[in-house]
């Protein structure tokens, strides 16, 4: 599997009281002209989770507060797709960093944000799957002024952890969708963001909670 070279940033955390966890990243370009490339120890860790904590004090309606952050990394991820060198890694357990919110979901509902890229082909869409408290009305989708403020938020953010990417000569890093289509894969910067108001399902967010079926008495028909 060929990709551009890039930078990956990871925020994972746990779901409290729960043996469940997330986890969403975002792709990074890392490359300058004429300079050599970012390095994974080049992403200021502390700096996105100063931008992870800003982004929930405007965004904690929509973030449940039993999702805690535990810990962002930063990987250089080289032409075969794989991390180059060690990662960067950044303990987020001792931050107060949670959302609040009255609206409950099971851990594998999640709030579908969409990376777009303005060329159709590959590298077009990226996703990441969020978290969420965010309150459905009557026809079971989030309202519009709640997706356009969410939307409004998350690009903030984004913005943020873009710059925590120190890149030569003060650039400013960007976005990427990343593909591994193609000969040496494929990238495209991301133009703008699109939030699904029908909230999806991310099964790999239930793998160790379990059912505990209650068992009812046997029935004499």
């Amino acid at each position: 599997m060929a990709v551009p070279v890039h930078i990956k940033i990871v925020f994972r955390g746990v779901f409290s009281g729960t043996p469940e966890q997330w986890s969403f990243g975002q792709h990074y370009s890392a490359d300058v002209i004429a300079s050599p490339d970012a390095e994974a120890s080049d992403v200021r860790l502390d700096d996105c989770a100063t931008a992870f904590d800003t982004w929930l004090h405007v965004a904690q309606a929509q973030f449940p507060s039993s999702a805690k952050l535990t810990d962002i990394r930063a990987y250089k991820i080289g032409t075969d797709g794989r991390m180059e060198g060690d990662p960067n890694i950044f303990d987020a357990t001792t931050l107060n960093i949670g959302g609040a919110s009255s609206v409950v979901y099971p851990p594998q509902i999640a709030l579908v944000m969409t990376h777009v890229a303005e060329h159709r082909g590959p590298a077009r869409f990226g996703r990441n799957f969020l978290p969420t408290s965010a309150p459905v009305g009557s026809d079971f989708r989030i309202s519009t002024s709640v997706a356009d403020n969410i939307m409004a938020q998350w690009v903030g953010f984004l913005k943020d952890v873009s710059d925590c990417v120190d890149l030569a000569g003060g650039n400013s890093s960007e976005l990427l969708n990343i593909s591994a289509s193609g000969p040496g894969g494929a990238r495209q910067t991301v133009d703008h963001v699109e939030v699904g108001r029908a909230l999806d399902t991310l099964r790999s967010r239930r793998r160790s909670l379990l059912e505990e079926r209650r068992i009812g008495t046997h029935i004499d028909w």
